[in-house]
């Protein structure tokens, strides 16, 4: 429903010079029947720049006060403006009733070809046989143009004459691009006579055309059993080409189990059914009821067309069976990756109590050394939803590669199906063999205020990295409640990924509410040789972050408000945050690595990764502790 403003701009649209916003306007106007615009309407009906103009005038006010507009259109008949008098004809067909006959046989004679159409149209609407003869002469197949207007009143006529005739004005080699669609929407109003011709050039066009969908939206209205009658005949036709089109249609309107088991018998039995009538014969039945078509979907299993098999595995997938995993084992490792993938996917929907004997992760060892990315992921998705816990750790060797590796898409889908695997329980592990720092050690607070002046200060923990407490001052700094300025005893605790790219929350990690401090945070890295890595660390505004490698500082970053990002569209999405990459020297043996960390009013988290020196993936050689660091 359009708002009230909308309503209002169409309305003052009414004024304008703009033809073309006057037309909007009456259109939508007419369409919601707003009484308050029919004074500016009646004046572009008086008063309008042309006919065509006050055509629509005329209309418009016909939608909106309805049989008060019979007595102008009636008169508007006898205009000598041609374009007039149609508008005034289409009013009448709107409005007019039985009254309008008489005017309408009158302009069966019009000098004028497309007020004769319409004319037709509207007598045909009240005697149809008495306008035949006529409706029969204005569309013969010698007529190089039939209007939308004639293919409508060859529908309201309704016989087997005009049913007819509308069928070979279908096939006539000469009909523009536009006539199938405008014979479907005219036979909308046909009776039901018409609904086997309806079935039969609906199922001329796929299922994707604009032809298609209106025949199938017109017949879901239309009485079933003449529907499923007219179906059927389809069915048992000889021709094939537009057999796929039929089981889309059937599965569309009419998806029972007389028209299935019609098809199910049919497709089996003929040698010459193209793979495409094959494939939507095989979806129409899995709409209807999977479990009583078994068998056919069972026989597609064995095509020789890959597209053919893939669906037919996605079909027989749809039925509840607690060996699914055994019925798809050779499916699951099919040449052709369309079926693999499909094999893979079904999987996920088996029993709750099906799963393969060997263990899933055995089971899918193959598919997740498949060249095949579709195929992998697809291997990676059902691995995260049907493996137990008790496979996780298994599961985290086998994807290390794909942790570790250069392509994200493979990366980030073995991420994700190791967190569904232990339901959320091991993201720190999930995010360490990714290469981020996955386990820290935070404490804080430190005073920071909305200038970021904590961030030059130097505090204990830069002092002295290892002692066990630190003193420090804590302001109050919300509104509210009693300001509880007071001296506190800092220790450092342990923080752990909370995302699978191993971001932590630092203020979740601090034992009071803050708005602008300063933290610390340490781990470690251990080389198994000296080289150079690369740390990515997010940085984010308002906020600053200090690195240092064994106390020697590497990075330094401080990002004010829109420093990185002052599009309105990202900062509505989120707050922005990039990544900086710093090259660094590790040794063999231990590398300490501490963070300061202040926010003076940014998002206070942190993130960091270790990447090879040139390459897009984690560091080899370098082990990321998993839990608190060793003192020196």
């Amino acid at each position: 429903m359009p708002s009230a403003l909308e309503i209002h701009q169409w309305t003052k649209q009414l004024s304008t010079d703009d033809w073309i916003l006057q037309s909007v306007a009456m259109e939508e106007l007419g369409k919601l029947k707003i009484e308050k615009a029919v004074p500016a309407i009646k004046k572009i009906l008086d008063q309008g720049k042309s006919s065509w103009l006050k055509g629509r005038a005329m209309l418009a006010l016909a939608k909106i006060v309805g049989k008060e507009m019979i007595p102008i259109a009636q008169k508007a008949t006898g205009n000598s403006d041609p374009i007039l008098r149609k508008a005034a004809l289409e009013t009448l067909d709107l409005v007019g009733g039985e009254t309008s006959a008489p005017v309408a046989r009158e302009l069966l004679k019009d000098p004028v070809m497309e007020v004769r159409a319409m004319a037709a149209a509207l007598y045909a609407s009240e005697f149809p046989e008495e306008a035949w003869p006529t409706v029969e002469r204005l569309t013969g197949s010698d007529q190089s143009s039939i209007s939308s207007d004639l293919m409508r009143a060859l529908a309201h006529v309704g016989s087997d004459e005009a049913l007819a005739r509308i069928e070979m004005l279908f096939y006539a080699p000469n009909a523009n691009t536009r006539r199938g669609q405008d014979i479907i929407q005219a036979l909308a109003i046909a009776d039901n006579q018409a609904i086997p011709l309806l079935v039969r050039l609906t199922t001329h066009y796929s299922p994707n055309k604009t032809e298609f969908q209106l025949g199938q939206k017109l017949l879901s209205t239309r009485d079933e059993k003449i529907v499923t009658t007219s179906l059927k005949g389809m069915l048992l036709s000889d021709e094939t080409q537009f057999k796929g089109n039929t089981a889309e249609l059937m599965a569309g309107i009419c998806p029972n189990r007389e028209l299935g088991d019609l098809l199910s018998t049919i497709w089996i039995k003929r040698k010459d059914m193209p793979q495409d009538a094959i494939r939507s014969g095989l979806t129409a039945l899995s709409k209807i009821e999977p479990s009583r078509y078994e068998s056919f979907f069972s026989h597609y299993l064995k095509s020789e067309d890959p597209i053919t098999r893939a669906i037919a595995v996605r079909c027989r997938g749809l039925i509840h069976d607690k060996e699914l995993f055994e019925t798809f084992r050779s499916y699951v490792h099919d040449d052709n990756a369309k079926v693999a993938q499909a094999a893979l996917e079904s999987l996920r929907r088996a029993p709750v109590d099906s799963k393969p004997t060997e263990g899933l992760l055995a089971y899918l060892t193959r598919s997740l050394s498949s060249s095949e990315e579709s195929v992998l992921l697809a291997a990676l998705d059902l691995l995260g939803k049907r493996a137990t816990v008790d496979e996780f750790d298994s599961a985290l060797e086998v994807l290390k590669p794909f942790l570790g590796g250069e392509e994200s898409r493979a990366r980030e889908a073995a991420a994700k199906a190791l967190n569904d695997l232990s339901g959320n329980e091991r993201m720190a592990d999930v995010s360490i063999a990714q290469g981020f720092v996955g386990h820290w050690m935070v404490v804080g607070p430190f005073l920071n205020d909305n200038k970021n002046t904590g961030a030059t200060k130097v505090y204990p923990p830069e002092l002295q990295e290892d002692a066990e407490t630190y003193k420090a001052e804590y302001r109050w700094e919300f509104g509210g409640g009693q300001a509880n300025n007071r001296e506190l005893d800092l220790t450092w605790v342990e923080a752990s990924a909370q995302t699978l790219e191993g971001e932590v929350h630092i203020a979740a990690h601090i034992p009071v509410p803050v708005r602008y401090a300063v933290a610390y945070a340490k781990t470690e890295l251990i080389s198994d040789e000296e080289r150079f890595v690369r740390l990515e660390i997010e940085v984010r505004e308002l906020l600053s972050q200090k690195v240092w490698i064994d106390e020697k500082e590497v990075a330094d970053f401080t990002f004010q408000r829109n420093e990185l990002s002052s599009r309105t569209s990202e900062r509505m999405r989120s707050k922005p945050r990039h990544t900086k990459t710093v090259k660094i020297n590790l040794k063999k043996g231990s590398n300490r690595i501490m963070i300061k960390t202040a926010t003076f009013g940014g998002s206070w988290r942190l993130r960091m990764r270790i990447l090879d020196e040139s390459k897009n993936k984690k560091a080899d050689g370098v082990t990321l502790v998993a839990s608190k660091p060793r003192s020196r």
